[in-house]
């Protein structure tokens, strides 16, 4: 499960999917430790079919909800059951975005470590692309109507079992998509059949290293948290 990520800059979003100023919206401050229910950058399709970056509360809420609160653990979805579980497959067939992200955070459970304020917990690591290149999470979005009659837009990050590097710190990792599938990826022309080969074909091969433990409170902000120890 991916639960905390790091966000790029928002002129780094700029240049990768060569985003105008009026496409990429002036709300995004670059953030450290994002966690779940926190506001993050999504890549859509407008209705002009342009490439468009929005804000959107991480964990999705899918349009038929009826309660007043929101669903809990709603920020990942398995890749292996999206397409079935009511949660998801609405997304996933027709409301499919990207996450832009510059690494993400996974705890080592075999890995014992002391936090700050001594107690025991697991192992930290910052997982990113070799070069420091952006990284595109495959995700899904739906808007809902709240409680307040306000539209809510939200998002979910797809998972998949891990592969590579990755494998041996933690058995899940995102579903993270090459630069020749975000066309393909965000399209609603796309077939069920093509959505799931490029899931099968993301990317795997990251590096990582040991991080802080401060990452494991939310409170924590700032570039020292993907400094390696």
């Amino acid at each position: 499960m991916c639960g905390r990520y790091v966000t790029p800059e928002e002129a780094a979003m700029e240049r990768y999917w060569h985003i105008g100023a009026c496409n990429s919206g002036r709300w995004i401050r670059r953030m450290y430790n994002v966690a779940p229910t926190d506001t993050v950058p999504m890549v859509i399709l407008n209705d002009q079919s342009e490439t468009e970056v929005v804000a959107a509360r991480w964990g999705l809420i899918p349009f038929w909800w009826k309660k007043a609160a929101p669903p809990a653990l709603s920020f990942n979805a398995r890749s292996e059951e999206a397409a079935t579980k009511p949660m998801w497959r609405h997304a996933l067939k027709s409301q499919r975005c990207l996450m832009p992200a510059a690494g993400w955070y996974e705890w080592n459970e075999n890995e014992p470590a002391t936090n700050r304020a001594g107690r025991k917990v697991n192992q930290p690591y910052y997982h990113h692309a070799a070069d420091d290149q952006l990284l595109t999470i495959a995700g899904l979005w739906s808007t809902w109507d709240g409680p307040d009659g306000q539209d809510v837009l939200s998002c979910a990050l797809l998972t998949r079992d891990a592969e590579g590097p990755v494998a041996a710190i933690h058995h899940r990792m995102p579903v993270i998509l090459a630069p020749e599938q975000w066309e393909l990826w965000l399209s609603p022309a796309t077939s069920p059949e093509q959505v799931h080969s490029a899931i099968a074909l993301s990317r795997t091969g990251f590096d990582a290293y040991r991080v802080s433990t401060d990452v494991g409170n939310t409170r924590n902000q700032g570039a020292e948290l993907i400094e390696p120890i």
